[in-house]
């Protein structure tokens, strides 16, 4: 099957339209926020009492919309780094630390993704509530973030792979303080 891309680019692919339905999603969740804050704002200047939900709505919106965001963005270049270093080095060594970076950066994720995997389910196994406004199990905050870092984890790989295959030189990326 020439001209056709390989199985591992199509699934690269299908990823990063995944990530863009995650980022949709954060834009929604903003969106929201937006709304909730705004209204608030409206019936208390209208002198028709409050919101009193909208703070803690506000609150697990930007919770929320942060980690569905991370992953885009990353796949974007679009985070803030530091690579005056990088960019005065070798292209040859600036490319390989770019590596070692994302490979340190998989393994915290990793590891922070089976972390808040055994605090979701260490809440869930107690039973634990969150008691504000809202009432509801505290897992339900925890576990977005254990699946979040897992998805950062597999970013990273696909990361490395591009990085790999890529030239020999530190990246371009859209986000620099050098």
């Amino acid at each position: 099957m020439s001209g056709s891309p390989h199985w591992i680019d199509r699934l690269d692919a299908a990823w990063a339209k995944l990530l863009s339905a995650l980022a949709l999603m954060a834009c929604a969740l903003v969106a929201l926020m937006v709304l909730v804050i705004c209204a608030d704002v409206l019936v208390r200047n209208m002198r028709w009492g409050n919101l009193p939900w909208a703070t803690e709505v506000a609150e697990y919106t930007l919770y929320l919309s942060t980690f569905l965001a991370a992953p885009w963005l990353l796949r974007q270049g679009a985070h803030v780094r530091m690579d005056i270093v990088l960019k005065t080095m070798q292209p040859k060594l600036a490319w390989m630390l770019e590596l070692v970076a994302d490979l340190l950066a998989m393994l915290t994720c990793a590891t922070l993704a089976l972390a808040s995997a055994n605090t979701a389910m260490a809440s869930a196994k107690q039973g634990s509530l969150v008691f504000k406004i809202f009432v509801f199990p505290e897992w339900w905050l925890l576990a977005p973030a254990s699946v979040m870092f897992g998805v950062l984890t597999l970013e990273f790989v696909w990361r490395f792979r591009r990085q790999w295959q890529g030239p020999r030189t530190v990246r371009e990326e859209a986000t620099s303080v050098a």
